[in-house]
């Protein structure tokens, strides 16, 4: 028997294959990103302490990011605290209607007065979550961000691709240089990659010899359940008419699938800080080919993944 609470998520699928419908959702809908300056500080610092404590250093860093969304404001907090280049990767552009300016002079001001890291309080879903949201004054010289806005305002205006460069649609892993890059970083997007082995074969292939990945990552249901593990109850052919003619979707993919495609290509898991969640469906009530998971794997709700190559 069908679950009912599945029925509205079928039936909004199905009305993305009507053109007219399909382009106004493409046209108004939420991208899973934010323009929130102060999200995207508490984003990118989060990433750079948790990095930090695995030998991790800033200074002259080339940093991309996978799935920016509505904003490169993370990119823009990396280049202010001291990386030198900047790519945002995406498969859809949506950062075009991002307002850099007003993003570098807020966020220049924000490491200027060494703000602290807005917490769990402010942003109780993002994660990675720090024992100490005081600014990391040991790993940013606050006194070099006016000089580096206005190195930024400059190559914005200039279109300097050397320093910001924005790639949407990516159309071909070769648009990135390999060995090119010293980080790459992600905040909840790997759970919607359609091609997860190709994902992290072409991280691997950018970044350089000791270059780092770090990435967050949910495994829950998000919006298409009241129960965090419910797109795990959909059968493939219910879960193709959820997607519909969207662009993307999750990829249900577990822990267990990410720790070993990373192993696989070669990444060695420097951090794997796993968010357990025992509500939810029971096994019994998820579809077969899901039943099958490991119990690590059932109750893993998301993780903090630090990888080196």
């Amino acid at each position: 028997m069908m679950h009912t609470w599945k029925v509205p998520h079928l039936a909004k699928g199905l009305l993305t294959y009507v053109p007219a419908v399909n382009r106004w959702r493409a046209h108004t809908g939420a991208t899973g990103g934010t323009d929130s300056v102060r999200y995207c500080y508490a984003v990118w610092l989060r990433h750079l302490v948790t990095l930090s404590a695995y030998g991790f250093h800033l200074p002259g860093a080339r940093v991309a990011e996978l799935g920016p969304g509505d904003s490169v404001g993370t990119g823009i907090a990396a280049l202010l605290s001291g990386a030198s280049a900047y790519t945002g990767i995406d498969v859809v552009r949506y950062a075009a209607k991002d307002d850099a300016p007003r993003f570098v002079q807020t966020l220049a001001e924000m490491f200027a007065s060494r703000e602290p890291i807005p917490d769990h309080n402010e942003f109780p879903r993002v994660r990675p979550r720090l024992t100490d949201y005081s600014f990391p004054s040991r790993l940013i010289e606050a006194e070099g961000v006016p000089e580096r806005a206005a190195r930024l305002v400059r190559a914005l205006a200039a279109g300097d691709g050397d320093v910001f460069r924005y790639e949407a649609p990516m159309t071909s892993v070769n648009a990135i240089a390999p060995g090119s890059l010293d980080l790459i970083m992600s905040q909840a997007v790997l759970q919607y990659v359609e091609s997860l082995p190709q994902a992290y074969e072409s991280m691997y292939a950018w970044l350089k010899p000791g270059g780092f990945c770090s990435h967050a990552t949910g495994f829950g249901a998000n919006d298409l359940s009241p129960f965090w593990n419910g797109h795990w109850a959909y059968s493939d052919t219910e879960w193709q008419l959820v997607r519909g003619a969207r662009e993307y979707l999750l990829n249900r993919e577990p822990l267990s699938t990410h720790l070993s495609l990373a192993r696989s290509v070669g990444f060695s898991v420097l951090h794997c800080d796993v968010e357990y969640d025992h509500s939810g469906l029971p096994i019994e009530r998820l579809d077969p080919r899901f039943q099958v998971l490991d119990r690590g794997d059932l109750s893993a709700r998301g993780v903090m993944l630090v990888l080196r190559k």
